[in-house]
């Protein structure tokens, strides 16, 4: 293979692994990508558009799991299959109306949620616009601040909307305390909204769903991440009567932690089934035992996206970057891009660009010693061990950052990141170690 053959194969490679957009299963090219069975077991999404499609009326349901697991790509399959069942469905990504890193109040979401479904849905010929009826509503409830101007269209200030909720503080205080000083009446008008805008979008009784992602990417950075979670947890906790759609069936894509924190959480919404994406099975049930069957869906998915891959990397090499990086999709596809990033004058890739990548994608190694040592005891149980300091909001901050990772094979079980967990084990050995020598020996008994 000459020089320039072999940049080419590694340049189609290279823009193959792109895993920052989610596959859009109602596109040809996207889903002869996809791979069924991933996540092994039973098809919990299969069960979640049974669910839907049984229910009448509006319902909430909880869409949760690891980040990096494949949750959005698993909502626009839920999406393909539910409209494929004459559904109304629309894909709402919260990312682009919310700053992911403050708190989170009613009136912000309500505003980025309904926004989001208005910019989503079409025309209706004949009746006033889904975005002329948002507008009107606003503008009637008083909820948003005054510096924003209707006259234009949604159109004109969508952009305006969203720079506020991401960017202005002020704006989002003003929005929150407009909703307070009329919060019964506001929500009473918001049913009559969502109600009338559902009958308009599903005039021969369609089944309307709303898939609200991204939910679970609020979560601030250091200091400020145990009030942003805090936030989130207020808002479906202490608010969720106001997160059910009147005629809609939503589902809210949400971090593991308000489940650690309330697991009577669906129960309160009267959800039915939660659906929990976990990291791919790698390794057997709380067990560091490869999992052929999980390791194998790993390499059909590569496959599926670029089937001359064996002649860039070896299945051993492959095989490591599935089992060194959990199972954790994201990171899998991002490893194999690092190591196409080195100087390849020959095919296959070298070894020593496959330790780089790995390397490259490792979780840090920044953690205090009362953290190392409850780490050590997680991987060792496969539970939360949550006591004391170690909340729900710890094992979310390590849930982000991959120090700690979820699998649901015969039962939901954690497990340190593979290239953290020998770093943990030593860390943990030596601070027991500093602790005995640093007791005094006992008097001699006289």
């Amino acid at each position: 293979m000459t020089e320039q053959q072999i940049e080419d194969l590694l340049g189609a490679f290279t823009n193959v692994l792109n895993h920052d957009q989610p596959l859009d299963l109602s596109i040809a090219d996207d889903a002869q990508k996809y791979v069924t069975g991933l996540h092994g077991g039973t098809d919990a999404v299969a069960r979640l558009g049974r669910d839907i499609l049984r229910r009448s009326g509006g319902g909430v349901f909880l869409f949760t799991g690891q980040p990096g697991s494949g949750k959005s790509t698993e909502l626009q399959r839920l999406k393909r299959d539910l409209t494929a069942k004459a559904c109304k469905v629309y894909y709402c990504d919260l990312q682009d109306w919310l700053n992911l890193n403050a708190p989170v109040t009613l009136g912000s979401f309500l505003v980025a949620l309904l926004s989001s479904w208005v910019d989503q849905a079409a025309v209706i010929q004949g009746q006033r616009s889904p975005a002329e009826r948002l507008l009107d509503f606003f503008s009637s409830t008083r909820l948003i601040p005054e510096g924003v101007k209707f006259e234009a269209g949604f159109g004109a200030v969508k952009s305006q909307f969203q720079l506020a909720l991401q960017t202005d503080e002020n704006f989002r205080r003003d929005l929150e305390n407009n909703l307070q000083r009329q919060k019964s009446r506001f929500l009473d008008q918001a049913r009559e909204f969502v109600a009338e805008l559902q009958v308009s979008l599903c005039p021969n009784g369609e089944r309307c769903v709303v898939l609200a992602d991204s939910i679970e990417k609020i979560r601030g950075y250091g200091d400020d991440s145990t009030q942003v979670y805090e936030s989130v947890r207020r808002l479906f906790v202490g608010e969720g009567a106001a997160l059910r759609l009147p005629g809609v069936h939503v589902v809210y894509s949400v971090s593991p932690f308000l489940l650690e924190q309330d697991t009577q959480l669906a129960a309160s919404l009267g959800t039915g089934i939660v659906v929990n994406m976990p990291s791919v099975h790698v390794v057997q049930e709380r067990s560091r035992e490869p999992d052929e069957t999980g390791l194998a869906a790993m390499q059909a998915l590569v496959a599926a996206r670029f089937p001359r891959w064996p002649e860039v990397f070896t299945p051993l090499q492959l095989r490591r970057f599935a089992i060194q990086t959990g199972g954790d999709l994201r990171d899998f596809l991002r490893a194999m891009r690092v190591a196409l990033s080195d100087d390849i004058p020959s095919l296959p890739v070298a070894d020593t660009a496959v330790d780089f990548a790995l390397g490259h994608v490792s979780p840090g190694r920044a953690i205090p010693a009362e953290h190392v040592r409850w780490l050590a005891r997680l991987d060792q149980s496969h539970d939360a061990e949550l006591a004391g300091a170690i909340d729900a909001d710890v094992l979310q901050r390590y849930l982000a950052t991959k120090h700690v990772l979820a699998y649901l094979n015969g039962s939901s079980w954690y497990a340190l990141h593979p290239m953290v967990r020998g770093w943990i084990s030593e860390r943990a050995a030596r601070l027991v170690a500093e602790a005995g020598a640093a007791v005094p020996p006992s008097a001699p008994a006289a």
